[in-house]
């Protein structure tokens, strides 16, 4: 009787435990998440500075502001629902789309590519 109350309060005390670790094994996941997000959303804010001001030294842009960079809508809908990762984004860098207004003839647009560095290593205009 009282190895079986033993045994019972040994499974109790285990189940209690493997609860409390799997829950903090949750937490710790969703914190790590919720790092990567911050990592992630800081290169795309970096990365896009790159390719606006490479676009804006390309095509001669009077100011800073008459260049829209944005990530591309495929990318960010793939981020937003997890299926990206940090770790692609080192990989194979980002890719965004632009338009600069004010230049003379027809406002360029198109993509800006970066490398996992954050390098700029292609910009297409769509109009030549």
């Amino acid at each position: 009787m009282k190895i079986m109350r033993i045994n019972a309060l040994f499974a109790a005390t285990f189940a209690a435990f493997a609860g409390a670790f799997s829950l903090t094994a949750l937490g710790m996941a969703a914190q790590a998440q919720t790092g990567d997000d911050a990592k992630i959303e800081a290169r795309v804010g970096s990365w896009g500075r790159n390719c606006k001001s490479a676009l804006a030294e390309k095509f001669k842009a009077k100011t800073m502001a008459d260049v829209e960079v944005s990530l591309a809508a495929s990318l960010r809908a793939s981020i937003d629902a997890g299926e990206t990762t940090l770790a692609d984004l080192q990989r194979s860098g980002l890719s965004f789309d632009f338009r600069v207004h004010h230049v003379p003839g027809k406002d360029p647009e198109g993509y800006c590519n970066t490398d996992g560095q954050g390098n700029v290593d292609e910009i297409k205009n769509m109009h030549n």
